[in-house]
């Protein structure tokens, strides 16, 4: 199995990522490292919230699609919220907080999709926000989710949690059932 991360929903091929299970889940975890050590407002929270519910160990190996376009853009700060994502990937690109990563991943591997994904985000644009994506996302979120409890951080590697609990460190919220 596989995972496909597109620009929008149905992306053509050379507008989407089809990326194995492994590869997906070190793309997350190296955007979340980086995506936590540099998010500062809500906003940018969010979107690092949002990649680490990305999460295969409790959606289910290669239930991980997602496109662009259903990330928690706002019209109102779209620019800011473009050039923060470029700046995560920039910064995993150069390795910042891969040293928490519990394994040493394929670096030619994940520098070649960090690139791909950078693309897809470069090619984000004002008229492809879907603002009812993060509405949904943030209505479904339960009162002591992160989204809603001031971001609550690991106390161990310090990257931001989901609502899952933290995806590096491998510590969930009881009661989910685990995949792996």
């Amino acid at each position: 199995m596989a995972n496909v991360i597109g620009l929008c929903k149905n992306s053509s091929t050379e507008n989407s990522i089809k990326a194995s299970n492994g590869l997906t889940d070190v793309l997350i975890d190296v955007l979340l490292l980086s995506g936590s050590a540099l998010a500062e407002s809500d906003d940018e929270k969010e979107f690092v919230v949002w990649l680490a519910e990305r999460e295969q160990n409790v959606r289910g190996i290669g239930n991980v699609d997602f496109s662009i376009d259903e990330m928690p853009w706002t019209k109102s700060n779209f620019q800011s919220e473009k050039c923060f994502m470029i700046q995560i990937i920039e910064s995993a690109e150069k390795r910042l907080e891969w040293d928490k990563l519990g394994y040493t991943p394929n670096e030619e591997l994940i520098i070649y999709i960090l690139d791909r994904f950078k693309r897809l985000v470069m090619l984000m644009t004002e008229d492809k926000i879907r603002e009812d994506e993060r509405e949904r996302w943030l209505k479904g979120a339960e009162a002591e989710d992160p989204v809603n409890c001031g971001f609550p951080r690991c106390r161990k590697c310090n990257s931001l949690l989901s609502c899952f609990g933290c995806k590096i460190c491998g510590e969930y919220k009881q009661g989910y059932n685990l995949y792996t």
